[in-house]
Parts: C-alpha cells; sequence; structure tokens
C-alpha cells in the first residue's frame, strides 16, 4: 500500500524528496526552503513514484597517503556517489535508484515486480535493498549488479510494508506481520493484532550490540484506518502473537519517525495524523501494559486570524525527530515550509502562529531572475501608446514608392495643386479608436487604475473575453496573471466572472506563459486557494448524504398511513347468478330487436310519401284493427270460462 503522497527525508534531516502526483522528483533544501534538484523521469505519466527510501549513508574508504596529489571533482563526486543514493518504486514494478550527486538515474532494477512496489528496505551493512509488492513477492536486490539475489512468495495477498530487524531476518506486512529468515525463506513467526492492512513497519533497535539473532527486539506497526499503533516484542520461543504495548491517537497516522534517546531505552514516536496534526510520545519499552499509552505532546500550525475571520489549520505534511529538535513541513508542496521545532514535553499543547500561505506574496530573487522589470515611480505619470500590433502598410497594395519623386513624373493636376494657395481639401482621417477592452485593460494594467480594470473585467460575455484576450500585448500577460490571481482572493461574487478569463488566458497564450520562468510561483496562490476551497468537499459531500437519509427517515415517519383497502376499487367485478325464482332472465332480453327498428323506419318513409286522403284512410282501418283486437281477449276469456 503506497502512501497517498510520496516524501522522505535524508537521514540528517538535510534533504527531503518528494514525488509529485505526476511523476516529478522535487529534492528540497530544507535550510532554505527552496528547490535544490528537479527530476522528470522518462515513465513519468505512465509509471509514477509510489515509495521513496534513502540509501545508508557509508562514509567513503580511506587510501593510503602515497604522494600529495590534487583531487579532480571527478574523485570527489566518486566518493560522495556512495553516500547519497534515493530508491524509488514505481507502479510499473520497477526501481529506480537516482544520485543526489549525479542529479540523474543512476541505475535501474527491473525484471524483478510485475505489479505496484509498495515498499523498500535498505540492508546498511551488506548494502542489499529489498522490495515488496501487489504481487506477493519479496525481492532482495543486489545493487552493484542491479539483478535479483533472493526472490520468494511472502504472502497470499499484497504485501504492503516491510522492515529488517537483523542482517538476516525480515518482517513483512499484510494483514498480519510475518517473520522471515532470509537465507532460508523459513517463516519463523506470525503477529496478528491489526483488522486492516498494515502500512507501515519500524524497527527499535534498543539492543546494544548488533547481533544476527532478532531475539527481544521492539518494532512498530501501524494499519489503515485505525487510530492504533502497536508496539511488539520479538520471541520465536513464545506462542505469544499479541502486541505488548499500543499508542492512542486522535485519528489515523499517515507517516511515522521513531529514534532512541541516549540516556535511556526510552522510545520517542512522531506520528503526522491525517488532519495534519503532529502527536509525540515518549515511554520505555519495559513490559506490557493493558491501556493504551495517550500522546505527551500535540503539535500544530495554524494562522493569527483576524479581527472579522477566525485562525484557520495548516496543515502539516511530514515530520522526522531531529535530536532534540522536530524538523516539520507545513503548507502544501507547491510551496513547502521547512521548520525546526525545539521540542517542550512540559507543554503538552503547542500551536505555532504562521502567516496564510494562501496570502503570502511569493518574492523572488531579482538577482537570480533573467527578467528584469524597471522600477516605476507611482509619482510618474505613464502615457500609454495604443495598442502594440504591427500596423498594415501605408500604401496601397501595387504601388510602387519612390525616394525622390521628380517633377516631370508629377502630372498637371499635381502641378498645379503644388504651386496654388488654395489646397484642396483631402479626406479627413477618422481620430484612433481608443476605448476598445484590449486597450482599456492594457492602459489599466500599466498605469494600476483597479476602476478600469474592474470595468473591463466584469464582462460576462465569452465571446468579448476571447476577443480580448486574443489582442492583448505579450507585455499585458503576465501582469493580467498577477492581477487575475489576486482578485480570485477578494469577493466570492465575481470569482465566476474571474475564472472565465483565466480560463480563456490559459488556454489562448499557453505557449508564451510555458515559457515563462517565474509562472509556477505566480500561480501558486491560485492552486493553494482552489486546495483550501475543495479540501471539505469530500466531507461536506457524505455529511449531506447522512442528512438527507435521516430526514427522508423522520418525514416517512411523521406521515399517517392511508388506508389503502378503502382507496382501491376493483378494476373488474364479476358476480355469480343468483337461483331465486323471482329473477328471471327476461330482465336481460332485448325488448324489441333490430329488425322491427328496420320495420318502423321503412313504415315512416312511407307514411310521408302518400296524400293526406291516403293517410285518413290508413287511419280508419288502423282504428277498425284496434277494436278488433280489442274484442278478441273478451272473447277469449268468455269461452275459458265457460269450459271450466
Amino acid at each position: 500500500m503506497a502512501l497517498s503522497t510520496p516524501v522522505s527525508f535524508s537521514s540528517n534531516g538535510e534533504y527531503c524528496m518528494y514525488s509529485s502526483p505526476d511523476g516529478v522528483l522535487k529534492v528540497y533544501d530544507t535550510s532554505t526552503s527552496k528547490i535544490s534538484q528537479q527530476y522528470t523521469p522518462s515513465s513519468h505519466l505512465t509509471a509514477t513514484c509510489t515509495c521513496l527510501s534513502w540509501g545508508p549513508k557509508r562514509p567513503s574508504a580511506k587510501t593510503p597517503k602515497k604522494k600529495k596529489k590534487r583531487k579532480s571533482l571527478s574523485d570527489d563526486s566518486a566518493e560522495q556517489e556512495k553516500n547519497d543514493i534515493v530508491a524509488i518504486g514505481t507502479s510499473s514494478g520497477n526501481i529506480l535508484l537516482y544520485s543526489i550527486v549525479k542529479a540523474d538515474i543512476q541505475s535501474q532494477l527491473d525484471k524483478g515486480h510485475s505489479e505496484s512496489v509498495n515498499d523498500l528496505c535498505w540492508d546498511e551493512n551488506q548494502g542489499y535493498l529489498y522490495s515488496c509488492s501487489n504481487d506477493h513477492n519479496v525481492i532482495q536486490w543486489d545493487v552493484s549488479t542491479a539483478n535479483v539475489r533472493h526472490k520468494w512468495k511472502a504472502d497470499k495477498g499484497s504485501v504492503h510494508s516491510m522492515c529488517l530487524c537483523s542482517s538476516n531476518h525480515l518482517l513483512t506486512a499484510g494483514r498480519s506481520i510475518k517473520l522471515w529468515n532470509v537465507e532460508t525463506k523459513e517463516l519463523l513467526k506470525t503477529f496478528t493484532g491489526h483488522k486492516t492492512e498494515i502500512f507501515r513497519l519500524l524497527p527499535l533497535p534498543l539492543s546494544a550490540d548488533a547481533s544476527d539473532s532478532p531475539e527481544n527486539m521492539y518494532f512498530l506497526s501501524a494499519a489503515q484506518n485505525d487510530r492504533i499503533i502497536n508496539a511488539w516484542q520479538i520471541n520465536t520461543s513464545s506462542s505469544d502473537k499479541n502486541s505488548i504495548t499500543s499508542f492512542s491517537l486522535p485519528e489515523e497516522p499517515t507517516l511515522l519517525d521513531v529514534c532512541q534517546q541516549s540516556t535511556e531505552q526510552v522510545v520517542m514516536l512522531c506520528a503526522v495524523t491525517r488532519s495534519g496534526q503532529v502527536v509525540i510520545f515518549e515511554h520505555k519499552l519495559n513490559g506490557r501494559l493493558k491501556k493504551p499509552l495517550k500522546p505527551k505532546v500535540l503539535l500544530q500550525v495554524s494562522t493569527s486570524g483576524a479581527k472579522d475571520s477566525l485562525p484557520l489549520p495548516i496543515p502539516i505534511l511530514a515530520a522526522q525527530i531531529c535530536d532534540q529538535d522536530i524538523l516539520i513541513v507545513h503548507g502544501n508542496f507547491l510551496k513547502p515550509t521547512f521548520e525546526r521545532v525545539r521540542y517542550n514535553s512540559a507543554d503538552p499543547v503547542q500551536c505555532l502562529i504562521r502567516e496564510d500561505p494562501r496570502k503570502v506574496s511569493l518574492q523572488t530573487d531579482r538577482s537570480l531572475s533573467k527578467i528584469q522589470t524597471p522600477d516605476v515611480s507611482k509619482d510618474s505619470t505613464v502615457l500609454v501608446p495604443g495598442l502594440m500590433a504591427p500596423s498594415g502598410p501605408s500604401q496601397e497594395p501595387g504601388r510602387r514608392s519612390k525616394r525622390k519623386p521628380s517633377i516631370t513624373d508629377m502630372s498637371m493636376e499635381e502641378r498645379l495643386n503644388a504651386i496654388s494657395v488654395d489646397h484642396p481639401s483631402h479626406p479627413t482621417r477618422e481620430p484612433p479608436q481608443a476605448d476598445t477592452l484590449a486597450r482599456l485593460l492594457t492602459q489599466g494594467l500599466q498605469s494600476q487604475d483597479k476602476k478600469l480594470i474592474n470595468n473591463v473585467l466584469m464582462q460576462a460575455s465569452e465571446k468579448v473575453v476571447q476577443n480580448t484576450v486574443r489582442k492583448l500585448p505579450i507585455q499585458a500577460i503576465i501582469p493580467l496573471v498577477q492581477e487575475l490571481s489576486s482578485r480570485m482572493h477578494t469577493h466570492a461574487q465575481s470569482s465566476s466572472k474571474i475564472l472565465r478569463w483565466i480560463k480563456t488566458l490559459l488556454t489562448i497564450h499557453t505557449s508564451y506563459l510555458m515559457t515563462f520562468p517565474d509562472m509556477v510561483e505566480n500561480l501558486s496562490t491560485l492552486y493553494q486557494m482552489m486546495d483550501s476551497r475543495t479540501m471539505m468537499f469530500n466531507k461536506l459531500s457524505r455529511l449531506q448524504g447522512k442528512l438527507d437519509l435521516v430526514l427522508s427517515q423522520v418525514t416517512a415517519q411523521d406521515q399517517p398511513e392511508v388506508e389503502t383497502e378503502s382507496l382501491e376499487q376493483p378494476l373488474l367485478m364479476y358476480q355469480e347468478e343468483s337461483s331465486d325464482e323471482d329473477f328471471g332472465l327476461d330482465d336481460f332480453a332485448p325488448t324489441q330487436s333490430d329488425t322491427e327498428d328496420n320495420v318502423d323506419l321503412f313504415d315512416d318513409i312511407e307514411e310521408m310519401d302518400k296524400t293526406p286522403d291516403q293517410q285518413n284512410g290508413d287511419e280508419e282501418e288502423k282504428n277498425s284493427d284496434d277494436d278488433e283486437m280489442e274484442d278478441s281477449p273478451m272473447e277469449n276469456g268468455d269461452e275459458e270460462m265457460e269450459s271450466e
């Protein structure tokens, strides 16, 4: 498991190496907080850096004095080259050996790992290098020949960290910690105590004699998403697999450093937390403890704060113990600040008040800068010329100009106009335009007229912004970048318009800005402001999701339960026929057929076609028929009565 920010200090604290997310290696001088070296590997985009490890500092071999010779620079560099070497693990599985003296890659260790390298460890006595990877393997490298000396499978999963506890014994960590014999590849013991992946192992050589046996040696371990750092004692004859002491932190650690005080066997532990604080422990490992130890000193950095604003914390990126001082790095790695803090165990909470790095103006050494800008007095008035762009040809195309035009070449009209007193009226030229946005912005930048600059930058049209930036002279690009960067720290309402100007400026004038040497320093305040504003975005998003979930549950409980049975109606209802005698099928039979309706319709049409006399005759026949129908039922009834 590679750290999110690969950073490592040299043993004496003189240098600090950092690998940016794009794979660029930067070596800082801790005394001046400036970049001493910068190197970009050829595969910095495809194989980024995952871990760093400074090599052992070995003294140069002394040769017998024969004659006094003048040492050349090549001899001195050869002696110093053995001291300052940094091993760099990459995500592709290769390992680079970087030389501080040469400021270049000295050698490359490849054909070992097939996946990302998670941790590196040096053998100070024999000069070997150990590496572990996600491919479950541990490799022992011979640095002098750049070849694999030993390779074995150390775990069923990824191996995240490791450390040497003796010259022939190695500790590896995945989800559990394992003790190996390097020569025989034999697993001696397994330690269990963390629930998540262990990303850091640190040995504690408390014994005075440097023997090959790992017995009674101590080491520390830290796991991911775990606020407890465990201390272990190696005892292969015992079956105990638990830790002897634990250190309790306020939150998850990201970087660890440990040392031993010279007076007694007291361990001093320094841990950097995820929020940017440093906690310091002091403890003498002389037995098993039941309760976790609490930090003795808490170190943090913050701003002083103004009348209308609260102090803001400044995160601490890394820390290392240097004798009685704590070397810390705070701010961010675009413009880090290195500082040595005197350790005082009597004060449990130490807060350092420093200036806000987002508001600190970046001052460059003008003696080292290649571009010298003239000093302009504020009392003087600068008359700004028009748009400094090449003007078009003054003459018409196709017409040749002569240096000495002769009189013979002039026409008669031109001669008369030349000798006449009343010259003909020439067409008046229009005055030059001085109200374009490009000219106004250039004048405002050179005269530092804030009102004029504000009127131009408040333009919201994207097309107007693009045309204005495209017509800007080269001399006004850098002042415009500085002005836009400073305006981003003012009112938040105008940030959207300022961002449109910054985006357009970086898009159109990219080629020129890449050649400017101080461009990174000019944009560093903008980077810092963006990092600070987006720092709390993830936490706020998680909080918003949790609040939405809680509110949805509360509203669901407050709403009354609606009786769904009363509101629901059937889409189709089927009822079986009743067996009652009163219920007949005659109700479902039609009263009149369709043929009868059609007959009635034709009868009506025929009646309309008849004459009035025919209609009267039909009525009489109808009346007579009705009388016969009325008499017939009575007769039928009488006959039935008689038969009875």
